[in-house]
C-alpha cells in the first residue's frame, strides 16, 4: 500500500488551470513528502482509481474557479455512490464515467466499487486568476504555492499518522 498520493492536475496550457501540475512539480522534491507517490496529470482518468485504492491518503491539487485568485482552500472527498457515478450504462439514460467528466468523487468511489478500499481524500484547491491559454501562472496563483505545499503537506502528516484507514 502506498502511504500518500498526492495528484495535481489540470490544463498546463491554459494559464492558471496548470496550477496543480505545477504544484505536483514542487511536492515532488518536498522533503516532508518523502514517500508519497506524486503524479502531475493533465486531467483526472478512471485509470487512477487503482493508484488511488492503494494509498492510504489521496491530496488532489487543481486550480479552482470559485474564491479569490491565490486563496487555497481544503475540503474533503466523499466517494461517490454508483448511482452519482451514473451506475450501469444505460440504465436509465444514465451514461457511465467518461474521461472528460470524472471528477474526485467519482473517482474515489471507482476505487471503492472496483478495488474494494477508499482512502481519506482531500482537494486541495487554489482560486484562479486567469484561465486564458498560456502557459505562466497569475502573480496570485503562483504566490500561493508555498500554501499548497503546506496545506498537502499537512493533510499527508496527518494521514501518515493515522496510519491506513
Amino acid at each position: 500500500m502506498t502511504r500518500a498520493l498526492v495528484i495535481g492536475y489540470g490544463n498546463t496550457l491554459r494559464s492558471d488551470d496548470g496550477a496543480g501540475p505545477e504544484a505536483a512539480s514542487i511536492l515532488a522534491g518536498d522533503p516532508r513528502l518523502a514517500g508519497a507517490e506524486v503524479l502531475a496529470v493533465q486531467q483526472l482518468v478512471p485509470e487512477l482509481a487503482l493508484d488511488m485504492s492503494r494509498a492510504s491518503i489521496v491530496v488532489l491539487v487543481d486550480a479552482s474557479v470559485t474564491g479569490r485568485p491565490g486563496e487555497v482552500t481544503v475540503r474533503p472527498v466523499v466517494a461517490a455512490g454508483a448511482g452519482e457515478m451514473g451506475g450501469t450504462a444505460g440504465m436509465a439514460g444514465a451514461p457511465g464515467p467518461s474521461s472528460h467528466h470524472v471528477g474526485p468523487a467519482e473517482l474515489l468511489g471507482l476505487a471503492r466499487e472496483l478495488y474494494g478500499a477508499a482512502p481519506s481524500a482531500f482537494v486541495v484547491s487554489i482560486g484562479a486568476a486567469d484561465l486564458g491559454p498560456g502557459e505562466e501562472l497569475s502573480p496570485e496563483v503562483r504566490a500561493a504555492l508555498p500554501r499548497v505545499a503546506d496545506a498537502v503537506a499537512g493533510l499527508v502528516g496527518r494521514g501518515e499518522d493515522a496510519g491506513p484507514g
